[in-house]
C-alpha cells in the first residue's frame, strides 16, 4: 500500500537462530551522546559475550543493520538467554518530562529486595501463581510441578540456593548490559527504573523467566500492555503488581496487566512477542540526516 514498504533478507549459507527474531532488533528513543545527536535513536540488537564464541544474528542481517549508519546500532549481550531476544531484558517507556523517556531493565535484585521487604512484614506465606495451579505445566518452578505451584511462597524462593545463585548470574549479565546502554545511549541512573523479574536456567545453563517477564511489555503510548507476573497475593494484591504501578504510574502511565500464560509465556515468549503496533512517524526526515 502506499507508504509501506518491507526489506527481505535471506541468508544462503547460515542457518537462521533465535537471535535473528526481531525481538532482538530494537530502537532506542531519540538521545544525544557525547555531543552527537540520534533523532531516530539507535538499535539495539544481542550477541553472544565478546569473549565467547556463542549465537550471533546471522551476519547479513547484521551488516544490513549497520549500514543503517543513522541509527548506529549497539550490540548487547543476550546469549545468556535462552531465547536470546534483546526485549527480554530492555524496553523503554515515555514520559513528559525533560528527558521524555525512561528505560526500564529487567531486575533479579529488585525482586529479591521487594520478596525481603514483604518478608519482614510478615508476609513470607504469600503465595506465587494463584489461579494458575490447576494447569500441569503451565508453570515449572524449580522443584514444583504444575499442579502444586500453590505450595509456591515468598519464603520458599527466598529460601533457594540454587535459584539464588542463578538470578545473581543473571543480574551479572543485565548489569554487563546496563554499563553498555548508559555509555551507548547517554543515560544516568536516574533515566533508568529496575523492574522486579525472576529467571532460572535451563539443562543448557541459559535463563528463561520464573514468572511471566513484565519488561516484555507492549508499549502504546502511555497504555501499557504487562505481561500479567502472578506474583505473591499479599492484601489482595499481587505485590509485583503493586510495585511495577508505584513504578511507573508517578510517570503519567497505565499499567494494564494482561494474562498471556497459556498464550505466549508457556512457549517462551510473553505479549510483546505476538503483537505488533503501527507508529506515528518522526517528523525527522532520516534521508536528510547525515550522522
Amino acid at each position: 500500500g502506499p507508504d509501506f514498504g518491507y526489506v527481505h533478507k535471506e541468508p544462503l549459507f547460515e542457518a537462521a537462530a533465535s537471535l535473528d527474531s526481531f525481538g532482538n532488533v530494537e530502537v532506542s528513543p531519540p538521545v544525544c551522546v557525547a555531543g552527537k545527536e540520534y533523532p531516530l535513536g539507535r538499535i539495539l540488537i544481542g550477541s553472544s559475550f565478546p569473549a565467547s564464541a556463542g549465537r550471533r544474528m546471522t551476519r547479513l542481517v547484521r551488516d544490513f543493520l549497520y549500514a543503517q549508519r543513522v541509527q548506529a546500532p549497539v550490540e548487547l549481550y543476550s546469549d545468556w538467554l535462552a531465547v536470546g531476544n534483546v526485549n527480554e531484558f530492555v524496553t523503554f517507556v515515555p514520559t513528559s518530562d525533560k528527558k521524555r523517556f525512561r528505560m526500564l531493565l529487567a531486575s533479579p535484585a529488585a525482586c529479591y529486595r521487594l520478596f525481603r521487604e514483604k518478608q519482614k512484614e510478615g508476609q513470607g506465606e504469600a503465595t506465587m501463581f494463584k489461579g494458575k495451579g490447576t494447569q500441569p505445566g503451565t508453570f515449572s518452578p524449580p522443584g514444583y510441578s504444575g499442579t502444586d505451584t500453590k505450595r509456591v511462597t515468598i519464603n520458599k524462593v527466598l529460601s533457594n540456593d540454587a535459584l539464588a545463585q542463578q538470578n545473581q548470574y543473571v543480574q551479572r549479565c543485565i548489569d554487563w548490559n546496563r554499563d553498555i546502554l548508559k555509555k551507548e545511549l547517554g543515560l544516568l541512573e536516574e533515566d533508568i527504573i529496575d523492574l522486579p523479574a525472576l529467571f532460572k536456567l535451563d539443562k543448557q545453563g541459559k535463563a528463561v523467566p520464573y514468572f511471566p517477564n513484565t519488561v516484555t511489555m507492549i508499549v502504546l503510548a502511555r497504555d501499557l500492555g504487562i505481561p500479567k507476573p502472578f506474583g505473591p497475593v499479599a492484601g489482595g494484591e499481587c505485590c509485583l503488581e503493586r510495585r511495577i504501578r508505584a513504578l511507573l504510574e508517578p510517570l503519567g502511565l497505565c499499567c494494564r496487566f494482561l494474562e498471556d500464560v497459556a498464550s505466549y509465556h508457556g512457549s517462551l515468549g510473553e505479549v510483546r512477542c505476538g503483537t505488533g503496533v503501527q507508529r506515528r512517524p518522526f517528523a525527522c526526515q532520516w534521508w536528510h540526516f547525515t550522522p
